[in-house]
């Protein structure tokens, strides 16, 4: 995708909206913890997540080079099935086992 594109793409979802608890001396933050969950449910998948830091973009990426930029939640999950060879499935019961916390607290 070329730059202008990626500066164009539409930004707004509402998970991408303020978190609990957020405070101005925190900013990104919740963007941060967010891209972390993003980057443990696709890696069983063999995809990794990386954050920019500007807009609501993601880049998605396989082991073998292939890279997808996506916009918001929605195009993480259509970027990951492309890149994928397996139907992606965040409701599996092993994968959601898999990143529980430790601590259910």
């Amino acid at each position: 995708m070329c730059v202008l594109c990626y500066e164009l793409a539409p930004e707004d979802h509402w998970t991408d909206g303020v978190s609990v608890g957020e405070t101005p001396d925190m900013p990104g933050r919740p963007r941060y913890r967010r891209t972390r969950i993003l980057s443990a449910v696709l890696a069983p998948y063999g995809l990794t997540v990386s954050d920019p830091g500007k807009g609501a973009h993601r880049v998605i990426a396989d082991r073998k080079g292939s890279a997808e930029v996506a916009a918001a939640l929605p195009a993480v999950w259509q970027a990951a099935e492309r890149l994928s060879s397996r139907k992606i499935d965040v409701l599996d019961p092993d994968l959601l086992a898999a990143i529980a916390p430790d601590d259910p607290a």
